[in-house]
This record gives C-alpha cells, sequence and structure tokens, in this order.
C-alpha cells in the first residue's frame, strides 16, 4: 500500500481492447435510452407484477428477504450498458492502457523483429502519447504457437529465448492446438467452451449486438485453462508490479504536493504572481474542457490515485484524491474536480468502513452538479454514471435510506431515464427501515408511472401504477403479526409479546389507515390504468379501475365529471366492440351485462318495506302475548328478515330506498326498477304456477344533483303465494350504461357457541324480502280526528275505523295501547248498522247515591290489550270484565269482507308534557282470542306463562302534547275528635289565564274510608248514606285556587253491617307480605290472585246532577288509569322484580288507600269535558309491610344450590329494604283517651270525698298487629315516684287533691283496627276541674299476629312492633255540682 505496508489483493478483472480512442461522451438523446430500456425489457415479460404485491396484499417477508436487483430486472441491464458505453475520458486514468500486449506466432521466421515492428506500431504510439500512461506504458511481449503445426515445434523454444532475450522478463509464450480432431463429439464440452466468450461478453455488452463470429470454436477447455495462466502470468509478473512500480515513482515525485503546505504555496504563488493563469500542463479536451496532460503534476496525482484505486489500496487512493481535488478546484478544471470528487466519495463507500452520510454524500453530490452545471460541456453520461455507482455502493452497504435521494439527482430532461431512477428510488423505500415506507414508494412508483407514461412505455407505467394501486389498500402480513382488512377473518390474533412487538403493531396500524386515506391519489392511479386498459381494449378491467373512480366523493367536480365521460364513453366503445366481434351464444345481438357502480349510493339497511303504502302506520307480522306486553317481531326474524313481513295476495307492497348521490356532479337514473326473485309457495296450485308472479313499477327518471339524497319508491304487486325476495336495483346512470345495484344484507354475527365465540362468524346473507299469504287479511285502518294538543284532564272524542278488503272473514282482532290511561274503550260497531253515535263519555244521572259499595276484582293486570273481533262469550281481553257484571267492551262476532267497523276511543290528557302514543291493531282469519274470559288464579297462570298467538298488525304512531289546565294535589292529617279519623284536604289550582272551569263532582274510592265533606263550599246532608238537600255551585276562575276538605271516617264498622274488626288474613296488604315473601324465600313463585275487594266509593255533586262512574264504562277507564300508575310505582320501587309476577304479588288496590276523582266542565269556550285523579293516597298508619316480607318464614327459607342465587337473593332484598319509598315518618300506632261517666255529689252522699268514674278508651291504629298492652294510671301523688318523660310534676292547681281508687293497673288485648274500653275511678277532696292525664301504656304486637319467625333479624321488623306511650296533653274533667253540665 501506500505506506510500504503489504495487503493481501484478489480478484482482479482485466479488460482487453484492440482499440484505444479519447472521443467525445454520448449525448443524453431520449431516443437512445429509450431504446436501451426496450432493449433491457426484451425477455422480462413475464414481469409483470412486483413479487412482494398480490392481490390480497403487500408481503412484507417477501419484501424483507428480496433481492432489489430483481423487482427490475431491466435496470440491471441497463446499467451494465450504460457504464459500459462510456468513452475514454482525459480526465481520469480509467479505460486509459496500462499495457499493451504485442503478439507474434510462433511459426514466424523471426518473431523479435515482428514484435519491434508492432512496437513501431501506430496504435502503440497512440497509446505512448494520449494515455495517461504515457511513455511510461508496460509493453508486455507474447509469443502464441499452435501445437498442430508440428514442423516448427522443435524450434519454438528457441524461437521464445531470443524474444525473451531481446525484451526482457515481460515476456510469455502461449501454446494453443487448433486440431479440430482434439475437440471430440462430446457436445458439453463444446457448450463450455463457447460459455466462456459468451458470459465475458454478456458481462460488458448485455445489451450490445452480438459478435459477428463464435470465439472458441476451435479450442478445448485445456486451451482455455492455458489461456487463463497465460493472463494470470501478464498480471503477476508484469502489469501489477509496473503499476506498483510506477506508484512508488509518481508517490516520489508529487511527495510535496500531498505534504500539504509547500505545495499549495507554490500553486498560489504561480496563480498570484506568475504572467499566466493558465499553467502549461493543460490542455483542451474534445468536449472542450480543460484537462491536464500526463505530465503536469496534477495529472500524475490523478494518476497515483487511480493506480492505486485500481490495486485497492483505497485509504491511500482517497488522501491522494483529496490533494488533487484542492489542486483541480484551484485551477477551475471542474471536470477534473468532479472527477475528483467522485472518486472521493467512492474510495469512502469502498474502504467497507460504516460512515455516516454526510461524509460521503457532499462528495457525490458536489460531483453530479459539477458535471451538470460547471463543465464547459454538460457531462450527462459521466453525471449518470455517478449516480449508478454511487446508487451501487449505497445498496452493496444496504443503506437503502440514502438511495434515494442519489437517484433522485437524475436529470429531468430524459423522461425514460428519469421513470428509471424513479422506480428504483420507490423499491429503496421498501427496504430503507425494518418496516417498508408504503406511502413514499406510492409516490415515487407514481412519478415513475407518470415518466414512463410520457416516455411511450406503457406497460412499465402500467406495472408501477398497478403496484401502488395493490398497495395503498393492502395490509402487511409480517412474521410477528398479520393485519387484515378483511372482516371475514376467522383466525383468531395472539397478543403481542414483547414492547417491540406493540411498537411494529402500532406502526402496522398507521401506515394502514394512512394508505386508506389517500383517495386523491387512488383516484388517479385508478384513472391512468383505467385509460390505459381503454387504450389496450382491455374493457372488462378497465370498467374496474373506472367503477372504482366513482366512489371517490373528494375528487374536484370537474375530474368527476371527466371520470364519468370516460366511463360512459368506455361503455360505448365495449359496446360497439361486442357489436363487431358478433353475437350472443343464443343468437341474439350482444348486450353488456349491467355493473355494479357505487353510484348512487343505496343503503339495504335503510330500505323499507311497507305493506298498503296508501295506509298509515306500519304494517307487519307480530307477536301477541297473553299477559299484555307490546307487541314483538317473531323470534324468526333475528335470522329470517322475512318473519316479520307478509301481505296478502293482490296486495300493494311499496318498497322505499334511500337514494343518495355521493359526487359533486349531478346524475340521472334512468328506468329505476328493482330485480326480484320470487319463490312459490309448496301448497300453491298449479294454476298459479302459469300466471305472473308479480309486477314491478318502473321509475322513469331520478334526477340526483350533488350530494343529494331523495327517496324512490317502487311498488310490487304480488299475483300469487309465496315469498319475494329484493336482490337489488336495476337503472340506466345517464341513460347510458345500465347498472345494478345489490341490495344484499350482510349476515349477523354468530356469538351462540364456543367457537362463534372465539371466531369472527357471521351467518349467511339475507335479503330484503317479504312473504305472500293468501290467508293474511287484508284491512284498511285510519285514525280519524286525532287531535295534536290537548288539555290535561280534557277527554277529547277519536275513531279507529277498519275496512275488511280481503276476501275472506276477519274472525280475530285485538287493539293494543301503549298509554292505556290516555284512551277510554268503547264497542266497536259496524258501520252497517247506522250506529253512527257512540256512547257518551260521561254519564250524568241524578240519582247517584253518596256512599256506595261494590265489589272489584283486585288484579294488577296489564290493562292494555282489548279484544275488538271475537267470540262474544269469551270476548273480552279487558281486565276489569269479571263475574260482578262490570262494564267491558262487547266485541263484534266477525268482519265480512268489505265491511267496515268504527271503534269508538276518547282521547284523555292524562300527564302534561310530549307523549308519542303508540296504537297497535292486530287481525287474524282464525279465532285466536288472547284471554278467554277467564279470572282470577287462572288467568294470571296464563299471564305468568306468555301464551303468545301471531297476528297481522299495523302500528301507528301518533304524538300528542298535553298542555296543563288543573293542578291537583292532596293532604292528610289526623283527627282531633277520633283518632280512627283523617281530614283530607284537597287543593285545586286552575294554573291557566283562559279557563273557567265548574265543577261537577268529587268520587273518592276506599276499601275502608268514606270521605264526607267537610268545607264551606259543600251543600248540607240529611245524612251521611242520604240524598243531598240542595246545591251549590262550585267554579275556579283563572289563576284561583280553592281548596276543599274531607272527614274521612270508617265505613267498614257494625253500623254499616261489618265486624268490629278487621280480618288481616283477608287484607290486600296481607296477600302482599305473604306473596313477595314466598317469592324471595321459597322456590316456587306465587301463582295465586289477590281476592276481589269491596270499593267504598264516595260521591259528592256539587250541582245536584252527578256522573255515573260506577256502572259506565268510566269505570273501566278509570281503573286502567289506575292501574297503570301502580304498576309504574312499583317498576321503581322494585326494579328486581319483573313485572309479569306483578299481578300475583301485589294487589291493585290497598284498604286504606283512597283514589281521588274530580269532573270539572268548562264555561264558555270550547265546553269541555274532563276530570283528574290522584292515585293511592295512604289514609292509614304508615306501615312499610313490604320490609316485614323481607323476614324469612318460620320454616326457614329455601335451600339455594348455587352461589349465584344466593347473591341474587341477597341483592333483591337489599334492593327492597333501601328502595327510595321506604317510610321515614312514623305514627305511634296506639292512641288513648279519657272521659268523665259519672260524678257524685259529696253534699247529698254525705261524704266528703267527689267520686268520678273515668272511660279509658284504647285505640288500635295498625291493620297489621294486634297489640297486648299494659295501662298505667298515675295519681299526682305518685308523680315522684313515676316520673316520665313529659309530664308535669307540679302538685298544685288543677293535679291536687285527687286520686285513683281501685285498680290502677291493666292488662288487655286490642285488636287491629279495634278498640279497648277500660273503666276506672278516681276521688277528689274538692269540686272544680280536675286533670287526669297521668298515665303510661306499653304495648307490644300479639305473637299470635305474628306470621315469621319474631327471633329473626331486627333488621326488617317493623318499627310499630312495640311501643311506649305517655300522656302529652291534658285531660281536664269537672268535679262538683256543675260537673253534668
Amino acid at each position: 500500500d501506500g505506506q510500504g505496508a503489504p495487503y493481501f489483493l484478489d480478484k482482479i478483472c482485466v479488460k482487453f481492447t484492440s482499440e484505444f480512442t479519447i472521443g467525445r461522451q454520448h449525448k443524453l438523446e431520449a431516443t437512445e435510452i429509450n431504446t436501451l430500456l426496450e432493449r433491457s425489457i426484451v425477455g422480462h415479460s413475464d414481469s409483470a407484477d412486483l413479487p412482494f404485491v398480490t392481490d390480497t396484499g403487500v408481503d412484507k417477508d417477501a419484501i424483507a428477504t428480496g433481492d432489489i436487483s430483481t423487482w427490475a430486472p431491466w435496470y440491471t441491464l441497463f446499467r451494465q450498458q450504460w457504464i459500459s458505453e462510456l468513452h475514454v475520458s482525459e480526465h481520469e486514468a480509467f479505460l486509459h492502457p496500462v499495457a499493451c500486449v504485442l503478439v507474434a506466432s510462433g511459426s514466424e521466421a523471426d518473431p523479435v523483429a515482428t514484435l519491434r515492428e508492432l512496437q513501431r506500431h501506430q496504435m502503440a504510439n497512440k497509446v505512448q502519447t494520449q494515455s495517461f500512461s504515457g511513455p511510461t506504458t508496460l509493453f508486455y511481449f507474447m509469443l502464441v504457437h499452435d501445437e498442430r503445426d508440428t514442423a516448427i515445434l522443435q524450434t519454438v523454444d528457441s524461437k521464445f529465448d531470443q524474444v525473451r532475450r531481446a525484451f526482457g522478463q515481460n515476456c510469455s509464450l502461449l501454446r494453443l492446438n487448433s486440431n479440430t480432431d482434439l475437440l471430440g463429439t462430446d457436445s458439453n464440452d463444446r457448450a463450455k467452451v463457447s460459455s466462456v466468450w459468451s458470459s465475458y461478453h454478456a458481462a460488458t455488452q448485455p445489451l450490445g449486438p452480438p459478435p459477428e463470429c463464435t470465439f472458441g470454436t476451435m479450442m478445448t477447455m485445456r486451451d482455455v485453462a492455458a489461456l487463463r495462466d497465460s493472463v494470470k502470468h501478464l498480471m503477476v509478473k508484469g502489469v501489477i508490479p509496473h503499476m506498483q512500480y510506477i506508484i512508488r515513482v509518481l508517490s516520489d515525485k508529487t511527495a510535496n504536493q500531498r505534504r500539504g503546505i509547500t505545495g499549495r504555496l507554490f500553486s498560489a504563488g504561480r496563480r498570484y504572481f506568475g504572467a499566466t493563469t493558465k499553467t502549461s500542463g493543460t490542455a483542451k479536451g474534445s468536449d472542450g474542457d480543460v484537462y491536464f496532460v500526463y505530465d503536469s503534476p496534477e495529472a500524475m496525482l490523478r494518476k497515483l490515485a487511480d493506480y492505486s484505486f485500481m490495486l485497492k489500496d483505497f485509504r491511500f487512493a482517497q488522501s491522494v484524491y483529496q490533494v488533487a481535488r484542492r489542486d483541480f478546484q484551484s485551477e477551475k478544471t471542474w471536470k477534473c474536480y468532479a472527477g475528483a470528487q467522485e472518486m472521493v466519495g467512492i474510495s469512502k463507500l469502498m474502504m467497507e468502513i460504516h460512515a455516516t452520510k454526510a461524509e460521503f454524500d457532499s462528495n457525490f453530490e458536489d460531483a453530479i452538479s459539477m458535471y451538470l452545471y460547471k463543465t464547459q460541456t454538460q457531462q450527462h453520461f459521466l453525471a449518470v454514471r455517478c449516480i449508478i455507482l454511487y446508487y451501487e455502493l449505497l445498496k452493496h452497504h444496504r443503506l437503502f435510506s440514502f438511495a434515494p435521494g442519489a437517484l433522485l439527482r437524475v436529470p429531468g430532461s430524459v423522461a425514460s431515464l428519469f421513470a428509471l431512477m424513479n422506480e428504483q428510488a420507490a423499491y429503496a423505500y421498501l427496504k430503507s427501515n425494518s418496516r417498508p415506507e408504503m406511502r413514499k414508494f406510492s409516490f415515487y412508483a407514481m412519478v415513475a408511472a407518470q415518466a414512463y407514461q410520457g416516455a411511450g412505455m406503457a406497460d412499465l407505467a402500467y406495472r408501477c401504477l398497478r403496484a401502488v394501486h395493490l398497495t395503498l389498500g393492502a395490509s402487511f402480513k409480517g412474521t410477528s403479526r398479520e393485519i387484515e382488512l378483511d372482516s371475514s377473518t376467522t383466525e383468531k390474533q395472539e397478543p403481542p409479546t414483547s414492547e417491540k412487538e406493540e411498537q411494529e403493531n402500532e406502526q402496522a396500524d398507521k401506515i394502514a389507515a394512512l394508505c386508506s386515506n389517500w383517495t386523491a391519489i387512488d383516484s388517479h392511479i385508478n384513472h391512468e390504468l383505467g385509460r390505459q386498459c381503454m387504450a389496450a381494449q382491455h374493457y372488462d378491467e378497465a370498467f374496474m379501475y373506472f367503477m372504482a373512480l366513482m366512489g371517490n366523493d373528494k375528487v374536484p367536480p370537474k375530474l368527476q365529471a371527466k371520470y364519468l365521460q370516460e366511463l360512459l364513453q368506455l361503455f360505448l366503445d365495449s359496446s360497439e366492440s361486442q357489436a363487431a366481434a358478433g353475437q350472443d351464444s343464443d343468437g341474439g345481438p350482444a348486450t353488456h351485462p349491467p355493473v355494479e357502480l357505487s353510484i348512487p349510493a343505496i343503503d339495504p339497511h335503510q330500505a323499507r318495506i311497507i305493506m298498503s303504502p296508501d295506509l298509515e302506520g306500519e304494517d307487519g307480522l307480530l307477536t301477541w302475548t297473553r299477559n299484555g306486553s307490546a307487541p314483538a317481531q317473531p323470534d324468526a326474524a333475528f335470522n329470517d328478515g322475512m318473519a316479520g313481513r307478509c301481505c296478502s295476495v293482490g296486495e300493494a307492497v311499496a318498497v322505499l330506498l334511500v337514494v343518495s348521490n355521493p359526487l359533486t356532479i349531478g346524475v340521472t337514473l334512468n328506468n329505476f326498477t328493482l330485480e326480484c326473485k320470487f319463490d312459490p309457495a309448496s301448497e300453491a296450485p298449479e294454476s298459479d304456477l302459469l300466471l305472473p308472479k308479480y309486477e314491478v313499477s318502473t321509475v322513469q327518471s331520478v334526477i340526483l344533483e350533488g350530494g343529494q339524497t331523495t327517496m324512490v319508491t317502487v311498488q310490487i304487486v304480488p299475483k300469487c303465494a309465496g315469498s319475494l325476495s329484493i336482490l337489488g336495483a336495476n337503472y340506466l346512470l345517464c341513460d347510458i350504461l345500465p347498472t345494478f345495484r345489490s341490495l344484499r344484507l350482510p349476515g349477523r354475527r354468530l356469538n351462540d357457541t364456543k367457537e362463534h365465540q372465539l371466531n369472527v362468524t357471521y351467518a349467511p346473507e339475507t335479503t330484503l324480502g317479504f312473504r305472500i299469504d293468501p290467508n293474511l287479511p287484508h284491512l284498511e285502518m285510519t285514525l280519524e280526528e286525532f287531535p295534536d294538543t290537548l288539555m290535561s284532564g280534557s277527554m277529547c272524542q277519536v275513531s279507529l275505523r277498519v275496512k275488511n278488503c280481503g276476501t275472506l272473514p276477519c274472525k280475530s282482532m285485538a287493539l293494543w295501547l301503549s298509554h292505556p290511561s290516555f284512551f277510554d274503550i268503547k264497542s266497536p260497531y259496524l258501520v252497517a248498522d247506522g250506529e253512527d253515535t257512540p256512547d257518551p263519555v260521561y254519564v250524568y244521572t241524578d240519582a247517584a247515591a253518596n256512599v256506595e259499595t261494590l265489589q272489584v276484582p283486585n288484579v294488577l293486570s296489564n290493562m292494555s290489550t282489548f279484544t275488538l273481533v271475537g267470540q262474544a262469550a269469551q270476548a273480552s281481553t279487558d281486565s276489569t270484565s269479571n263475574e260482578s257484571g262490570l262494564h267491558h267492551i262487547v266485541p263484534i262476532s266477525q268482519l265480512d269482507p268489505e265491511s267496515a267497523c268504527i271503534v269508538p276511543l276518547w282521547l284523555r290528557g292524562d300527564r302534561v308534557g310530549a307523549h308519542a302514543l303508540k296504537i297497535c291493531v292486530g287481525a287474524s282469519m282464525k279465532p285466536e282470542p288472547l284471554c278467554a274470559g277467564k279470572t282470577g288464579s287462572e288467568s294470571n297462570a296464563k299471564a305468568a306463562g306468555q301464551d303468545s298467538c301471531s297476528m297481522r298488525s299495523r302500528a301507528f304512531e301518533v304524538d300528542l302534547v298535553v298542555t296543563p289546565s288543573l293542578r291537583v294535589n292532596a293532604f292528610m292529617r289526623p283527627s282531633i275528635t277520633n283518632p280512627h279519623e283523617r281530614i283530607l284536604g284537597v287543593d285545586i289550582e286552575n294554573v291557566r289565564s283562559d279557563l273557567h272551569v265548574e265543577l261537577v263532582q268529587t268520587t273518592f274510592s276506599s276499601g275502608y274510608y268514606q270521605l264526607v265533606p267537610m268545607s264551606a263550599q259543600s251543600p248540607p246532608t240529611a245524612d251521611p248514606g242520604g240524598e243531598q238537600s240542595e246545591t251549590i255551585i262550585v267554579r275556579v276562575g283563572p289563576r284561583e285556587t280553592i281548596n276543599l276538605v274531607y272527614r274521612a271516617r270508617p265505613y267498614k264498622t257494625p253500623e254499616n253491617g261489618y265486624n268490629d274488626s278487621l280480618d288481616q288474613l283477608t287484607l290486600p296488604e296481607m296477600f302482599t307480605v305473604k306473596a313477595l315473601r314466598q317469592f324471595i324465600y321459597s322456590s316456587e313463585k306465587p301463582t295465586a290472585s289477590p281476592d276481589p275487594i269491596d270499593l267504598v266509593y264516595s260521591n259528592h255533586a256539587f250541582n245536584g246532577q252527578g256522573v255515573d262512574c260506577i256502572h259506565s264504562s268510566l269505570q273501566g277507564f278509570i281503573m286502567r288509569a289506575q292501574a297503570n300508575k301502580r304498576r309504574s310505582m312499583l317498576r321503581s320501587n322494585f326494579a328486581l322484580i319483573p313485572e309479569q309476577h306483578f299481578p300475583t304479588i301485589f294487589p291493585l288496590f290497598e284498604t286504606f288507600s283512597v283514589d281521588f276523582v274530580l269532573f270539572w266542565r268548562e264555561i264558555g269556550g270550547e265546553g269541555r269535558l274532563g276530570h283528574h285523579s290522584i292515585t293511592g293516597i295512604d289514609l292509614g298508619i304508615p306501615c312499610d309491610y313490604a320490609n316485614e316480607a323481607l323476614n324469612p318464614p318460620a320454616g326457614g327459607a329455601a335451600r339455594t344450590w348455587l352461589a349465584d342465587t344466593a347473591k341474587e337473593r341477597e341483592t333483591l332484598i337489599s334492593s327492597i329494604a333501601n328502595r327510595p319509598s321506604s317510610l321515614n315518618r312514623f305514627e305511634r300506632p296506639i292512641d288513648v283517651s279519657m272521659s268523665a261517666s259519672s260524678t257524685n255529689d259529696a253534699a247529698t252522699a254525705g261524704s266528703p270525698l267527689y267520686n268520678v268514674d273515668v272511660m279509658v278508651t284504647v285505640y288500635n291504629h295498625s291493620w297489621r298487629y294486634a297489640y297486648d298492652f299494659t295501662l298505667d294510671l298515675f295519681s299526682p301523688t305518685q308523680l315522684d315516684l313515676s316520673a316520665f318523660e313529659g309530664a308535669h310534676l307540679e302538685m298544685t292547681g288543677s293535679r291536687a287533691s285527687w286520686s285513683w281508687i281501685g285498680n290502677t293497673t291493666h292488662t288487655l288485648t286490642v285488636a287491629p283496627h279495634g278498640v279497648a274500653k277500660i273503666s276506672a275511678k278516681l276521688s277528689s277532696l274538692s269540686p272544680g276541674v280536675i286533670d287526669i292525664g297521668l298515665w303510661h301504656l306499653s304495648a307490644k304486637a300479639s305473637p299470635s299476629s305474628i306470621h315469621h319467625d319474631p327471633s329473626g333479624s331486627a333488621q326488617f321488623r317493623s318499627k310499630s312492633y312495640e311501643c311506649d306511650l305517655y300522656s302529652h296533653q291534658p285531660c281536664f274533667v269537672t268535679v262538683g255540682a256543675d260537673a253534668a253540665a
């Protein structure tokens, strides 16, 4: 090397040439480069697609392991040919001869003379005068002997000795044999010999013309080996030692220059103080650029560096190149400077040392720019050579991230060359990092495609565009994870096992998301691919790309119009091509099948199939249950889209499609219709098979502006029984292109089995469709006179009109209401009967009793379903009907064809606000009563079983706004005069400013109390149960408030024919305690229903004429409203109890609650009638009996085998105990009153004492418990011994000088809601008024009234289980002569 140290030299390539000419480099001509590229592509037509790009995605493994040179093999051929066609240049020693080989034949008589003559040859002289080696060029002498010439075999050695003596050691003897008989008949041997020269030719001239003759035909493999040995001897013994010698000599001569400061000072002095700016060692080359002659110091430096580089001493060569570069720059010989810069960068990369980009990239960048812009003549060939060498070295070091920057420096004047380099830059981005940079690859591949297109190379442009097209929407298939865009993939993804894999996965997701958002580029690619396929007459593939264009709404309007026009023109061209090609296989004219475009957008999920579209409401086949819940879609509707859609034969069906234009330009759809598939019913008669199955209407024209969405309605009329599926829509786009849009729905996600849960599995695709059943009813249903706004409490008459348009009678029809408290249902009637005047909403009577009892069912049923048509004996589904003769709806027996009936409805504004009322009418051709008229346990058992039937139904949904009118509130307090009585007040406020109201009647219903008016507005009565003696008018003006006060007194007393005390076992409250306890703790749920209850109706008519709300349909309407509110309250308080169990746990009415109804009429205005109600006013003692049910029964709770069941029970108990409505207030269940029954006068009796008989009455307000109590009576003298809370300890005044006589401690039992009376006597020393209210009562619930384990948890024990009472108020008694007064 340059430092004198030895190193190993291997793999030296030697180039032999027969001519040496310094000529001008080729110009960068497009025609020449295009021809070169076209010749490169020949033989690689099978490389249509890149090996790592498939129809399903991009294979990351193929990118990581693939060889970039195989992705575009024509680049390799182009590179080799480009380098081989470079001419010898004066600025560098490369391609200049290092040695000149002179060859003489052994048959020459005087080979020495021949060699001397060759040494004086013109070519040898040219090498010594024009080459970079100059006079130091090595002459090597070779004597070739043909062993076939045996005559001179003895003299050839002597001749070689003469040559060696004449020319020295630089001689060699080559022995060959041209005897063809020695070749033999082995064809393999001939092929081996010929392949030697063919491989050399392919490496040096891959795209050059084939040689004029075939080399090696007269040689054997032994001759080839001899030739190789001769070349090796030439290099080892001649050329390399000669080059080493030149390097030593030049190193000595240029030592000062390479040493640094001296050479630079000499050069600077010559430049600034010399007579001329040009040195004598420069000359102009063939291209006009200045270069240094071979004997100049600068040329010596370049020769020294080049020779060192040829012998692979790259480090020494780099240092010399850097010295020469400075001299070339100072002399402004830019071509030489560019060459030196190029070699500095190459030397750095050849040293196999990993360097940063800044260390070598600037050298190449400077060299390329000098070649292109600083030289006298632009050196395009040298610049491109520099780029190619730089790129190849980067590939060798796998520095692919630096490669695009180098390749993109190629001049863009020649499109084909620019495309080739951009294509290589795109491939480099795929291998630049651990994950391919797909966006950059796509961008530069597009640039390359555009350039190829400009150069007329459509095949290469198509290849690049197709790669980008497949890449943008592709997924990556890596070794650590698969990213699949297809939702139907069933392979379960394993979680990443390391943080590195997670980062790779996130990066891959980002790349996939960003690539999918390149919509503008995707449109450009599809357009270019479509145009190329169209030009190549590949119409099917062109359609594919143009159809993809139509779905992009982010393209500017002008481009969208252009794309659409080209698509239509493509269809016309393809139609003409098919017409020219011939006819269809059936002999008819050739037709183009409909294409499936993305315009317009039609979402099958938004499609609606409407039976009888001229009618209001939504039609379908629904399942009706016996428990009164809302009709629902059948279970089969989840798997079969047709399960809930049925129609009769000949009935019009409308298909509503939401059609939207995603483009910003307008389009027209002509002859819009539906493509359907009809499957006849299995039982259809043969005559129906010959008839047309259905008729589909056609919409002539649908005009869609840019971004517009419209509704398209297509009608279908079925002609026979079966099922009809809608496959898609057919139309002509812009009246030219036949288009088909599929309307198939994707299958639902399956989650039934473990396999479904572990894998993503979908059910088969379903279609829009419906069934045609001739046995289905065909009814026209309309709601008439339904208001939009209603005042709260007011009643408005509406009606439901039903007409049978079918050919069979309708034998079952039911009505379901989502808000039953809003509707009062009257009995339906046929229009032919002429009953056009239905029953009034209120029935007025003058004979209404003030108090009336009526036994009613106490079952909390869902009163939402009513039978309109059916069997009269088992007609009503109204749960208020029973054996007591309450009013119920009387249905009609059947609805004959072409007959109509009217169902009168009275609508009431039950609650203020906006409401969405749903009304559903179901009908069937066969008798299917939802309830057989049963009551009690049998009916509720069926309700719990939820027996159901399927009926064709039409659902109406109407909006109603209820505005406020009256605000009614109630309050209650105990009575002072009678502890068993309550005072109930009702506040009535008119919140409107334009409403004048007159009160008509108040009605109270209770299971225990009778309410008697106390307010001044109430008329006097003859007796509590008699008739009113006079009338009074009560009115409430605008913004006015009045108060009505009523006394609630027990009605179920011995005076009215009832027992003295209540039987708690028969009370509805006790039924709830037992049923709820059974529901919580027993394995068998309750099935029994509450017993009927005797309700006490208290009527108070203000003007003498009252409303009959007991014997009219109003009674059922009020009960439905009460039941609806009761169920709403229970749903909020007992959320964990299923609603189907409410009828067997909770009654409709409670014993001590009061339901209040206020009837009124409007004065003036519209004369509206209405009523307000308050449900569930509790007048009894506060008792949270539901909490008592939380105590387990005496026999214990049922055993649970599963821990989850026990946990559910605990959760249920906790929710009931902590419900918000749990009572927080407490009233003592027992009261004590005292009164003096008689007084003895001391003067007449002759005694100084006054004796008084006292009656002590103990009241039990609780219905739940009988109490065992102890009553202690205290005298004033005992206060100091028995002081109690709140007692007055003074011994003066009314508490002085009296005492109890006889027994003062009494132990008794008082029944629920009963009275216990105790007789006592006291004695006083003096007459006057005394306070005897000194007592203490201790009470505890009687064990006989406890129906659960009394030793259970005290957490759920009632607050009234036991109590201690003291006297807190005085009780005055008069003692003396005037006591009777």
